[in-house]
């Protein structure tokens, strides 16, 4: 089968994976400035020029022997430093899922090549929202390819794929000049030596500044990371003077280990007080004495106020995603007048308002009045009115810390039999731009439920219910069919193995207030089956997901056990546990339905 570059051209959206590519080298960029090391990264979508040049080719297609293309959209990530390619490599495969081996560099004792590092991962879920076309008519995989280069070797690629690998004039243009052909890899084997003879220089420089006692120099050498320009505080100095065993470990220490442990730490700026804190929690060998005595200077010395640094904001025309929507009744306690309950309640949202606008103004009111205030990128508006029981703020605000973000909220309470709260919450953003992180809950609806709690039908928990009996089930079954209902049930089966069961307390802490979720004893099982078409099989260990718009999502044990992260920002946080990737899906899934 024959692919035109006119088909492609129609039926595949450049523009967005153009867009899906910018998020992803924006993504890893922001994980890899956790390491502090130095690099660079690119990004590029294949022309349909390039993917039809591609597919035509021998080998592409749909039968079980053909290739699909797998870079779509392709990642350069290039390195100072060559020990950095190992590192990065293994934080590519924490936090996306590889597709086969990665491909490296094939050479002889007699042979230099330019040293690679080809990697294909999925695409994950979250990135393929922002792609509304579909491309399942040609042999291409949903993946993206990543290539490791040094700065060095960088620059050799680019005249050997022109040169060589891409030449009109292929093996024409080296015919007869084999001699020159072998000095150009000449230079390559010096690019090679250059690599290795760097790193060389800064582990002796590192060792002259350990025997000299000049700990601030000695990890730079050591580390060689973007250091922020803070020196090593004197707290620190004195510690490593007095103690020259912990002095040593620094210099000794496995450096990946500390990178590593660098990205489990919160912070804008990697630092020499930092990388100590690090290395004492991560790569510690002397007394474990010493080490809580080094825990405890770096609990003091990082006290101080590290608050980030707001970004310039860019000014773009903007799309709309929601970020986060409620529907509830507030409980009421009779013991408490229900007036008392709505000004509680508007209380609460005028003081998450006032948050918002901390350092614009300070006279937004906390009772349900009439206000307003506007200046550019900050508007509010309320009106409000006690004896007709009604209160509604509408607020939209710039996010300093991003550019082209706004916030627009809309909070409405309405008082008559009880109090009805809806909570509509808006991200706006710059087209194309992914909204992985659109969803965002106003602290307010988390106060709101402690103080006074409210009911969807039922009231909400942050804790299980349990089904037990048959009246409990046949009332929770009652209860997700009620077509008043609006935010989801999830029920989870109890594990035979307690290993193998979900944390579900964990899971209602996360989403109780705007979902609800019951478990199910093990010992109800048969009753669900005759309730129901699954086996106890099927049902042992399972979650079960019902929306509002009657909408299921069933998942049995070996489901959640096949469970696993395509994209773990925080991979070194938490580990790729099958429990812990199908609990984040589960969340990510509510989330996204509550945004609709």
């Amino acid at each position: 089968m024959t692919y035109r570059e006119e088909d492609i051209q129609d039926k595949i959206y450049i523009t967005q994976l153009e867009g899906s590519g910018e998020r992803l080298e924006e993504d890893i960029a922001g994980i890899l400035n956790r390491t502090g090391m130095y690099f660079r990264v690119f990004n590029r979508a294949k022309t349909p020029a390039s993917i039809a040049q591609k597919l035509n080719k021998e080998g592409y297609g749909f039968g079980e022997d053909e290739k699909k293309l797998q870079d779509l959209i392709g990642l350069r990530i290039v390195v100072y430093y060559q020990d950095d390619m190992d590192i990065i490599r293994t934080i590519m495969e924490k936090t996306f899922r590889r597709v086969g081996e990665w491909s490296k560099t094939e050479s002889t004792n007699e042979e230099f090549k330019a040293s690679k590092l080809n990697g294909v991962f999925r695409i994950p879920e979250e990135y393929q929202r922002i792609y509304s076309g579909n491309f399942s008519e040609f042999p291409i995989d949903r993946t993206f390819e990543v290539q490791l280069r040094t700065v060095s070797f960088e620059g050799w690629h680019e005249i050997e794929h022109d040169m060589r690998y891409k030449s009109p004039h292929g093996d024409e243009f080296w015919r007869n000049n084999e001699d020159l052909s072998r000095t150009l890899n000449c230079v390559l084997a010096n690019l090679e030596l250059c690599d290795w003879s760097t790193l060389s220089v800064f582990d002796k420089l590192s060792y002259y500044h350990y025997e000299e006692g000049n700990w601030e120099m000695m990890m730079k050498g050591k580390f060689r990371l973007r250091f922020d320009a803070q020196p090593l505080s004197p707290e620190f100095i004195n510690f490593l003077d007095e103690n020259l065993g912990v002095a040593y470990c620094l210099y000794r220490c496995d450096r990946a280990k500390v990178i590593f442990a660098l990205m489990q730490e919160r912070h804008e700026n990697i630092t020499y007080d930092l990388v100590v804190k690090a290395a004492n929690e991560s790569v510690a060998v002397y007394d474990a004495k010493i080490q809580r005595r080094l825990g405890k200077l770096c609990h003091e010395v990082f006290k101080k106020d590290r608050s980030p640094k707001p970004e310039k904001l860019d000014l773009r025309p903007l799309d709309v995603t929601p970020s986060f929507r409620l529907n509830v009744i507030l409980s009421h306690n009779p013991v408490k007048n229900m007036q008392q309950e709505f000004m509680l309640a508007v209380q609460m949202i005028g003081a998450w308002a006032q948050g918002r606008f901390r350092n614009i103004t300070d006279d937004i009111p906390t009772t349900p009045v009439d206000y307003e205030f506007h200046v550019p990128g900050f508007n509010i508006r309320i009106l409000g009115n006690l004896s007709l029981g009604f209160y509604k703020l509408s607020l939209d605000y710039v996010d300093v810390m991003r550019k082209g973000v706004v916030w627009r909220t809309n909070v409405s309470l309405e008082l008559s039999e009880r109090i009805r709260m809806k909570v509509d919450c808006d991200y706006c953003h710059t087209p194309y731009r992914l909204v992985r992180d659109s969803f965002s809950k106003p602290r307010f609806v988390d106060e709101i439920f402690r103080r006074i709690g409210y009911e969807d039908v039922i009231p909400m928990s942050l804790k299980p219910g349990k089904v037990k009996t048959i009246k409990e089930l046949e009332q929770i079954s009652a209860f997700i069919s009620d077509h008043s209902r609006d935010l989801p049930v999830i029920l989870a089966v109890e594990e035979e193995d307690p290993e193998r069961q979900i944390n579900i307390n964990r899971l209602t802490e996360t989403i109780g207030t705007y979902a609800h979720v019951f478990i199910l004893d093990k010992k109800a099982i048969p009753i669900l089956v005759e309730m129901s078409d699954y086996t106890t099989d099927e049902l042992t260990g399972a979650v079960w997901v019902t929306f509002s718009g009657g909408e299921d999502k069933f998942y049995t044990r070996d489901m959640i056990a096949d469970s696993r992260f395509d994209f773990n920002k925080y991979a070194f946080d938490q580990g790729n546990v099958y429990e812990k990737a199908f609990r984040h899906r589960l969340v990510r899934l509510i989330k996204e339905k509550n945004c609709e």
